[in-house]
């Protein structure tokens, strides 16, 4: 975590001006307009990836150790961070006789061992319409929901919200062991795997998913291309309607944002598939090109009427959640997995959200990721239910958004480049909160501001994020 330093040092806060704002002596005054009769993307939530180092690669083994930190990780995540979706995965190797995942964590195979049959499928029988029990396996589906979903959602529950769940299915091709089936090739023996876990976690967790992401990133596999995804889609949807599910069908979160048109619009040529898509989704694994694209895909959505997602990027950032939102109004983000020990030399492994320093054994150091103390600035305070308003800047170095929450309650998060001082004028009138981020500070809540209606302005030193915000009012406050 980063040091303090005293508010009046380093940020100069000036709340309730009734005209004008504090400008600098050597410029125009920077402002920064809301206007909340004009909307957005709802927000779906902030998601995680139901993974922490359960799997080490390194020592070739499972690693039960991060269940001892469990607390201290889930209660920073939800209550510091602000995660309030996640996504369980389902491997398509889950479809086999032998449950691979049980001996790897009774420590009869090591990882090296237990990845090569990650996407091994053998058919459970030859009838998708009959489920074979013995032919399909859900130990490693029940270690995610016990171990991680379970204890996010009471806590999120304990909020008063509720934990988002997006189920996945995964089919990657990269590992040398491949089976005897495709699913990719067989839509209905997709849907009967995907329609098993469906009433499996239903009938063991009462848990029902909010959400099917159809594939995981099918540019990286042999034989998901859009017509497959359409396929699957058709035959998933019919077999869970049937059963009584009706989850947000996402597709066709390709690794590449620039593939994700392409697959898309293949996959809705199919009849009937593009009716039953919920959220066009991507990834940012581009090498370049992917803000070009983004105006693309958020036209796509909207000529189908249905929201769009950036659902995995391990390096995603502040920047590139404000570009999502603003350039492709998505109405979910995930940068990865929740949590990783420190590794020597690599003190802030990309892509999870927390990193645990073991460096001393006897007083363990829980921290946000470089990256995660920004995303903060966002996922803490922008709730789900929320609807993006429109905010824009009169300098290209201040980059706002804005949202109403659904207690009605107002979030103004702006990213600014440089240091200078900005003016928000349109956030109705109320007491704000305020807490900023910054290269050598993370989360400093400073006092409270004062809005009669006109405007709200503050004075940056540095590049950083700051946050503006509401709380809902009690009953008490309410009297007051």
């Amino acid at each position: 975590m980063r040091r303090w330093v005293s508010a009046s040092a380093r940020l100069l806060f000036i709340g309730a001006l009734a005209f004008g704002g504090y400008t600098d002596a050597d410029s125009d005054p920077a402002e920064i307009m809301v206007d909340p009769a004009r909307t957005y993307q709802t927000i779906k939530g902030w998601e995680a990836t139901a993974r922490l180092w359960e799997t080490n690669k390194e020592e070739d083994r499972y690693d039960p150790s991060w269940l001892g930190f469990r607390d201290l990780i889930f209660d920073r995540l939800v209550n510091e961070l602000g995660i309030n979706r996640v996504r369980l995965e389902i491997k398509s190797g889950a479809e086999n006789p032998v449950d691979y995942w049980t001996k790897f964590e009774k420590g009869e195979i090591g990882y090296k061992a237990y990845r090569r049959h990650y996407y091994e499928k053998i058919n459970d029988n030859d009838v998708p319409d009959r489920i074979n029990p013995a032919g399909i396996q859900f130990s490693a589906l029940d270690y995610q929901v016990e171990a991680i979903v379970l204890p996010l959602r009471r806590r999120i529950e304990a909020n008063g919200e509720r934990l988002f769940v997006n189920f996945n299915y995964v089919d990657f091709g990269q590992t040398e062991e491949k089976g005897t089936l495709s699913h990719a090739l067989n839509p209905e023996e997709y849907a009967e795997l995907i329609h098993a876990a469906f009433v499996h976690l239903k009938e063991k967790y009462s848990l029902v998913p909010d959400a099917l992401e159809i594939i995981l990133e099918p540019d990286h596999t042999d034989q998901w291309r859009g017509k497959q995804i359409g396929e699957a889609v058709v035959a998933v949807v019919r077999r869970l309607t049937a059963a009584g599910f009706s989850p947000e069908i996402i597709a066709p979160s390709t690794a590449a944002a620039q593939a994700a048109p392409s697959y898309f619009d293949e996959l809705t040529s199919v009849p009937g598939a593009g009716a039953l898509i919920s959220t066009l989704s991507y990834h940012r694994y581009d090498v370049s090109g992917t803000l070009k694209v983004l105006p693309e895909i958020l036209k796509r959505a909207q000529k189908l009427g249905i929201s769009t997602a950036m659902l995995e990027h391990l390096t995603g950032d502040g920047q590139e959640l404000h570009d999502d939102m603003t350039l492709a109004n998505v109405s979910a983000w995930q940068q990865y997995a929740i949590a990783t020990r420190s590794v020597a030399g690599r003190p802030d492994k990309i892509g999870y959200y927390y990193i645990l320093d073991l460096k001393n054994p006897a007083a363990p150091v829980l921290r946000m990721a470089e990256r995660t103390r920004i995303l903060a600035q966002y996922f803490r305070y922008i709730r789900f239910g929320a609807q993006r308003i429109e905010a824009h800047a009169n300098r290209s170095e201040l980059k706002p958004v804005a949202f109403r929450n659904t207690d009605g309650t107002y979030v103004v998060v702006v990213r600014a480049e440089s240091a200078g001082t900005f003016t928000v004028r349109g956030v109705p009138p109320g007491r704000y909160y305020v807490r900023y981020t910054t290269d050598q500070e993370t989360g400093r809540e400073l006092p409270p501001l004062m809005a009669d209606g006109k405007a709200i302005s503050a004075q940056l030193p540095a590049p950083g994020t700051v946050t503006f915000y509401q709380k809902a009012l009690s009953a008490h406050d309410s009297h007051e």
